[in-house]
């Protein structure tokens, strides 16, 4: 029941981080101007051309989140039980792979 409820609400993190402005990207403009834009790590995928790794952490955090209820109201099989350990495995590492992907980006303006 624990191991639900912290799946659960480490996966409302991930997805409130993926979505929350945490970089700056700054670009020199033709006249010389600098502008700033602040993105979220959701942002900054689309402009990479990588947003299937946003869309595959939806996919694995609806997994995990529904398993997790699922054990909640006491679905006791040792299938979803797996399940619900791999989902929020695979959620994790995708989160930061997300996170180190994002940082490494770097938009470019012409």
């Amino acid at each position: 029941m624990l191991k639900s409820i912290i799946s659960i609400l480490l996966n409302a993190v991930y997805l409130a981080v993926l979505n929350m402005n945490i970089y700056t990207d700054r670009a020199t403009m033709a006249n010389g101007e600098v502008r700033e834009w602040r993105r979220s790590p959701c942002t900054r995928l689309n402009i990479a051309d990588q947003s299937w790794l946003y869309y595959l952490e939806i996919a694995f955090t609806v997994i995990s989140i529904a398993t997790s209820i699922l054990m909640l109201l006491g679905v006791n099989l040792k299938l979803i039980s797996k399940i619900q350990i791999i989902s929020i495995a695979v959620s994790t590492v995708l989160f930061i792979t997300i996170m180190i992907v994002t940082a490494n980006s770097h938009a470019t303006y012409a």
